[in-house]
């Protein structure tokens, strides 16, 4: 080779190795690549063969993006004239979750703790030209109030909110930045209460997309810059300016840290509660027939303890919101007599369908709230318990709107409000209990069913662990426990499992490779009913340690059976659950499945 050729590779060895060891200063020098923004900012989208598309929209002059407190929205926001429009699920999901679309109807609401404020699609004209339906909104609340700009914008199936409509009744911070070049519109929200750690620029530095300086450049950040502080790093730190752009700036670049208090304000002490002043022990009375409202007399006869009744009178019946009724006016006469308030039961058992098509309507909705706030009236009820038990994930949010809506009806009239709530389960997270919480009196655990009839093993209708475990996640999302109220079972269910070959197909075949596939049939019996089995067997229960209950197991033919007892033991064990995470009560489902021994436990913890 070439001495002159040696020379040089040995020269250019030389400088990339020290280009290394020195940290690559002369790649800091140079690079001067810059991230494109629209992507970074989440204002593209890839097509089937992966290219970035930017989106486009119809209603509006142009697409923003969304800077939020700590990252940017994975939905644009719309510029149209000189206003902004936040997609109503970014609103919803980190600003305020009191916005709410009505698809079917096409109109925005927002609801607070007194009134459901409601704006139609359609705007209203200006006198200069009446064909204009976009320059004035019409705003529907205890009274109407006109305003000088459209409410909400729709496009592809998405609302957009005018910020000036979200700023009417949420304190937030806004600052719009237009496009500039290839910089995008940047619409910053800053809207979290707390403590914030801020910082200024020493010098004119680039902020990056992530902590190191072989990635793209954000933006150039002035020397004086205020940043807040996102993320701590050894060497870099994540930083968000007030003008919504977030990335990376070396440590030794950020100076003057201090600590800084956000305060926006918030209406949470509008949200007054009605509750008893004392704790709760409430007894759900199952009510199948009209007739069924004169057993009352008997199946309290015994009760000791308890101070509300809740009898299952209504449900939805029909697509109009309204109700099938059973209920009673002396049998509320005779519980107020007898020292009892009544919070009748308000169910969606009669189909799921109609749960959907009522709740998904405003029009719909409140004519269900207005029906039960009639019966309310004419039967002189103290509470009302909703057990709505066909909510799905993609109706969540009309159930929410149907308990803000109704909330209000409650508090102007004082009647307490209580929602039945299934245990927290992965399936279940959606039901958003905080909410709840804020919106009603009491929210109540059905704390059972940890085993049910379409189990394929045999188990506890509630363990300790599992109804302990239930009570805990609760807690933890309702963020709450003074009006959370623990619901038990007073029945349990007897198991029974037969070998494949003796059986006659009934029930649910088990495949056990060690002890041979089975079939498991169970039936749901009262506490009277499942004493009776075991003794007639001529067994004695036996503590179990695993679920903190008395059990029984025994065989009959070729069948063994099993019992996991609700007794005295597990009444007295679900009570001192509730005493330990200091709930605001007890109820119990339901009445006449008990024995009578089990009020003198209840009784000793409701004096």
């Amino acid at each position: 080779m070439n001495r002159k050729i040696k020379i040089a590779l040995i020269a250019c060895t030389i400088v990339f190795s020290m280009v290394v060891i020195c940290g690559c200063d002369l790649f800091i020098k140079t690079n001067d690549g810059k991230v494109d923004l629209k992507w970074y900012m989440g204002l593209t989208y890839e097509d089937e063969e992966q290219n970035d598309i930017e989106y486009k929209t119809s209603v509006g002059s142009q697409v923003a993006a969304v800077a939020l407190e700590t990252e940017y929205s994975k939905d644009y926001a719309i510029i149209k004239d000189d206003d902004a429009y936040i997609n109503i699920n970014t609103v919803k999901e980190n600003i305020d979750k009191r916005f709410y679309w009505d698809k079917k109807e096409n109109k925005v609401l927002f609801t607070d703790a007194v009134t459901v404020y409601s704006v139609n699609e359609d705007g209203m004209a200006t006198k200069e030209d009446p064909a204009d339906t976009s320059a004035y909104s019409l705003i529907h609340g205890d009274t109407d109030e006109q305003v000088e700009y459209k409410v909400f914008l729709v496009e592809n199936g998405k609302c957009y909110l005018n910020i000036r409509f979200i700023e009417k009744f949420v304190d937030i911070k806004c600052t719009v930045s237009k496009v500039k070049e290839k910089t995008p519109s940047i619409i910053s929200l800053q809207y979290q209460s707390g403590e914030k750690t801020v910082l200024k620029t020493d010098s004119d530095i680039e902020m990056r997309t992530k902590g190191n300086y072989q990635n793209l450049i954000v933006t150039e950040v002035p020397e004086g810059t205020k940043v807040t502080l996102l993320e701590k790093g050894k060497n870099w730190n994540k930083v968000r300016t007030d003008n919504g752009y977030i990335g990376y700036i070396p440590v030794k670049e950020l100076v003057d840290e201090k600590k800084e208090k956000a305060e926006y304000k918030n209406d949470d002490d509008r949200y007054i509660h009605t509750t008893m002043d004392k704790k709760v022990s409430l007894a759900w009375n199952q009510i199948y027939s009209q007739s069924a409202n004169d057993n009352m007399k008997e199946l309290i006869r015994n009760v000791k303890g308890v101070n509300v009744i809740s009898p299952t009178w209504f449900s939805i019946k029909d697509k109009k919101g309204n109700l099938s009724t059973l209920a009673d006016l002396n049998y509320v006469e005779k519980a107020h007599k007898n020292g009892m308030q009544v919070w009748a039961l308000f169910n969606d058992f009669a189909h799921k369908k109609l749960t959907k098509t009522v709740l998904t309507s405003t029009e719909l909705r409140n004519n269900l709230e207005k029906n039960i706030m009639f019966y309310v009236s004419s039967y002189d009820l103290d509470g009302v318990n909703i057990d709505f038990e066909y909510i799905e994930k993609n109706i969540a949010d009309d159930y929410m709107q149907f308990l803000r809506e109704l909330s209000i009806l409650c508090r102007k009239t004082g009647t307490i409000l209580s929602i039945d709530n299934y245990a927290p389960s992965e399936w279940s997270g959606y039901f958003d209990r905080e909410q709840q919480l804020k919106l009603a009196d009491y929210i109540i655990i059905m704390n059972y069913d940890e085993h049910t009839a379409g189990s394929d093993e045999a188990g506890s209708v509630s363990s300790l662990p599992y109804a302990e475990k239930s009570i805990k996640d609760t807690i933890k999302e309702a963020k709450d426990t003074s009006r959370i109220i623990n619901g038990m079972p007073f029945y349990t269910r007897v198991w029974k499992e037969t070998p494949q070959g003796d059986g006659d197909g009934k029930g649910t075949l088990v495949e056990d490779a060690i002890n041979g596939n089975y079939y498991l049939t169970t039936e749901a019996v009262s506490m009277e009913t499942a004493e009776k089995a075991y003794k007639d067997a001529g067994v004695k229960p036996a503590f179990d340690q695993q679920t903190g209950q008395n059990f029984v197991t025994y065989s009959k033919g070729k069948s063994t059976y099993s019992i996991w007892l609700e007794d005295k033991t597990s009444v007295k064990a679900r009570l001192e659950l509730m005493n330990k995470y200091q709930l605001a009560g007890a109820a119990y489902w339901a009445l006449g499945q008990e024995k009578d021994n089990i009020w003198d436990v209840i009784s000793a913890y409701f004096k």
